[in-house]
């Protein structure tokens, strides 16, 4: 079998690491001269378009499976949509809570008693951007999502993955934490240019966080992603987003590499 990396941007410090754990090579987004002669496996990195995809033509016999299709990373990665299709897959409010924030799309039917609100202005932005906190009415800003802000105890992120078996799992889990030596300007945005990293070392994830992760990961219909996930002091979760193209490092990187074995 013969397997690629298909990346979002060129220069993935990612990309460029699991190629080399994994031993295989990346594909161009430009003029791919890439030709299918076998069984293939294409693990696409965050990349939501890519025309040439479309087009891969296998000989007979031979098949091209690819994890993470660029049309469910689309979805994924639009906040608006993203909490549609895990609203749309719970089964039942009354049988098991919901594990996304109250959101709306128009700031007239914000509830008076929904502050504070997370405007978010971009769809698709990443690391806190887009984001605006109204603590009140008149703090509202234009946007196309508004969702009600949660106060959180701990804030994860769970990489969870659908192995060749069908099969959810979590493959690597980490924290964010304040990193030594900085304030940040607003604890409730725990962005890395706000002062957060993530942690692996000494944290304890509560079951219900794992279980939310794979729940969203279930409900967008993704092979792997790493979902950011809250934890109140109610002891509940709720999910916030889906990467499909998060940054690795370190142990991270072995842990996605064992993961994507499961395929080769």
């Amino acid at each position: 079998m013969t397997t690629k990396i298909l990346p979002y941007k060129a220069g993935s410090k990612s990309v460029k690491a699991l190629c080399e754990a994994l031993s295989v090579k990346a594909l161009r987004l430009v003029n791919s001269k890439w030709k299918i002669k076998e069984d293939s496996l294409v693990i696409n990195w965050g990349s939501s378009e890519y025309p040439s995809l479309n087009h891969l033509m296998a000989p007979e016999g031979a098949k091209v499976a690819i994890l993470n299709s660029p049309l469910k990373v689309r979805e994924a990665v639009d906040k608006l949509k993203f909490f549609q299709l895990v609203k749309e897959f719970t089964v039942s409010p009354e049988i098991e809570p919901s594990i996304i924030p109250d959101f709306w799309t128009d700031k007239d039917y914000i509830p008076e008693g929904a502050y504070p609100v997370v405007c978010r202005t971009i769809l698709n932005g990443h690391s806190g951007a887009g984001i605006v906190i109204a603590d009140g009415p008149d703090d509202v800003v234009d946007a196309p999502l508004y969702v009600k802000y949660v106060k959180k105890q701990k804030e994860f992120r769970i990489h969870v993955g659908k192995n060749s078996d069908g099969i959810f799992s979590v493959i690597s889990e980490q924290q964010k934490v304040r990193k030594h030596g900085t304030e940040p300007l607003d604890w409730r945005v725990r962005s890395h240019a706000n002062g957060f990293i993530f942690q692996r070392q000494g944290i304890t994830v509560p079951a219900v966080v794992r279980t939310a992760a794979v729940r969203a990961l279930e409900a967008t219909g993704l092979d792997f992603a790493a979902i950011d996930v809250i934890y109140t002091s109610s002891e509940k979760a709720y999910v916030l987003e889906a990467n499909t193209a998060p940054g690795l490092e370190g142990q991270t990187v072995n842990d996605y590499v064992s993961f994507f074995k499961t395929f080769m």
